[in-house]
């Protein structure tokens, strides 16, 4: 079993019961190469002209980075993965040779104008993704097979497309959200996402999987064409009280505009409206999200998660992790004619999946943010192995 993972900016790769860790060499340069840039212009900041408060200068923190590395994958080769990730601006995915002191890396494409936030390599050696075009909507994307970086969309429109994979009949599986607008066209909400399957080479499409209270994400088939998936509400609330929310609706409009003058007042006067006020808690997301990732709060398959409301809540779990314990890892039944009639719950807590080999067994790897499980069936009976604790993981992928 060959299992690679995503812990935040780093790359693990998990094999023969011993797990590694990467550095990401395209960060790692980024970073180093800020912070030069930043030094070289520290002089200007303690100018006579830039100290004076008479003036207004722009004064950004060059050397802050935000980075994340949102999915590795193993590669046909033993030597090689692959990554996608996103620093600052630039998005990209690359290949990594771990077996030299070096840790080459490849270029397979970079862009400041889409993001790559997921990919899939199947075993016909195609590798998809998923092409984030701007802040609402993505599709779904095939490259080529020779490796040049080109790539075929194959989904459009108005929609959120994400977590592609291939199944053993060659059809694109992937789950997909609508995009809610008003008569503006300005975005509103996502609807709850829904199971397509598409043939890359017609481009016909239709759908799987669709529930108006649920969405349905992350759909993988296995070698015998059981699909599975993970099931999710379409609005995590927390079981807030809604009657307490709207009463601190002005409240919060207080401090919206309370926030909003605090960072006027510091921005052009240099100082805070309200003494021990840093000028790095404005507007930036804190310490924690400087140079790396912010573990506090974080997008995880469409939805905010308060990474350390999550802990507290499932700590009378074992073995517990921040995400939601209602996102369920779920295989969907179907009857002979694959209508789907039924769904059996495998876990709880489930950010993202994987399926592999063990001992020539189906086994599902998963991923609650803080550990990896493997589930195996034996004798009708569902087994769950810990594997490994990370820091930060919300992807794995395996071979």
């Amino acid at each position: 079993m060959k299992i690679t993972f995503a812990d935040g900016e780093k790359l693990g790769v998990y094999e023969n019961g011993e797990k590694k860790i990467y550095e990401s060499a395209y960060i790692t340069r980024y970073k180093e190469n800020a912070l030069k840039a930043a030094k070289s212009k520290e002089w200007k900041k303690s100018s006579d002209l830039m100290m004076s408060e008479d003036y207004y200068f722009d004064t950004e923190d060059e050397s802050e980075v935000r980075s994340l590395v949102h999915v590795v994958s193993p590669t046909i080769e033993e030597n090689k993965i692959v990554y996608a990730f996103t620093v600052n601006g630039t998005s990209g995915i690359y290949y990594k040779y771990t077996d030299d002191k070096e840790q080459t890396e490849a270029h397979l494409i970079s862009s400041n104008e889409v993001e790559f936030t997921s990919l899939s390599l199947a075993k016909t050696g195609d590798m998809l993704a998923t092409v984030r075009t701007d802040s609402v909507c993505s599709n779904i994307a095939i490259f080529d097979k020779n490796g040049g970086g080109e790539y075929k969309t194959l989904t459009g429109g108005d929609s959120l497309d994400e977590n592609p994979s291939m199944d053993k009949d060659g059809k694109v599986l992937f789950n997909s959200y609508a995009v809610g607008r008003d008569q503006n066209n300005a975005f509103i909400t996502y609807l709850p996402s829904e199971i397509y399957e598409i043939d890359p080479e017609t481009l016909d499409i239709r759908t799987l999987v669709s529930d108006r209270k649920l969405s349905y994400i992350k759909p993988i088939k296995d070698k015998d064409g059981n699909l599975y998936c993970i099931r999710k509400p379409d609005e995590d609330n927390d079981g807030e009280n809604i009657f307490l929310q709207i009463l601190l609706i002005p409240v919060r409009i207080l401090q919206a505009i309370g926030g909003f003058i605090s960072a006027f007042v510091m921005c052009f006067a240099k100082k805070p409206l309200v003494n021990g006020q840093s000028a790095r808690s404005i507007g930036n997301g804190g310490d924690a999200a400087k140079n790396g990732v912010d573990k506090k709060k974080v997008w995880v398959n469409n939805n905010l998660v308060h990474v350390d409301k999550e802990l507290k809540k499932n700590k009378k779990s074992e073995e517990y992790g921040f995400i939601p314990r209602s996102w369920t890892l779920v295989q969907l039944m179907q009857d002979e004619n694959g209508k789907f009639i039924g769904e059996y719950e495998l876990a709880r807590g489930v950010a993202d999946y994987c399926i592999t080999e063990e001992d020539g067994k189906t086994a599902l790897v998963y991923t609650n943010g803080k550990r990896v499980f493997a589930l195996t069936e034996e004798k009708d009976v569902i087994k769950k192995k810990k594997l490994f604790e990370t820091d930060f993981c919300l992807k794995v992928n395996a071979r």
